[in-house]
């Protein structure tokens, strides 16, 4: 018998930003998603070597451990994630562009609400 309830997907969402914490969380959770929400790269990883996540939100632009500790690590442990990550970042062009092979996605700050959830949803699909 198949179950009546489909399995929530899961983002991990790092951002040092409580704000952008509240709104990213507030905005896919009402789309139903379920977003667990980390403030350095580190807590991140060790969530990552737990739990499979069907998107991976990532800010850059954070003073210790931002998204590129997460980046440099699923580049030797799981090169396969970085295709279901996101860069949810306001960092430069040139920096973003040098990721852009890597990643699969990038959502600029600031966002309209719909970019992002559109995003997410896109990536949680493939």
């Amino acid at each position: 018998m198949r179950s009546l309830f489909k399995r929530r997907k899961r983002v991990l969402l790092l951002d040092d930003d409580v704000s952008m914490q509240r709104l990213v969380a507030r905005l896919l959770g009402n789309q139903g998603f379920r977003v667990d929400v980390f403030l350095t790269g580190n807590q991140a990883i060790a969530a990552l070597k737990k739990q499979a996540y069907d998107v991976i939100l990532l800010d850059l632009m954070m003073p210790h451990e931002g998204g590129m500790t997460v980046i440099r690590h699923l580049r030797v442990n799981d090169p396969r994630s970085l295709k279901r990550s996101i860069l949810l970042t306001a960092s430069p062009d040139s920096l973003i562009g040098a990721l852009s092979g890597e990643v699969k996605t990038v959502v600029q700050k600031p966002f309209e609400a719909q970019q992002l959830i559109d995003a997410v949803r896109l990536m949680s699909e493939t």
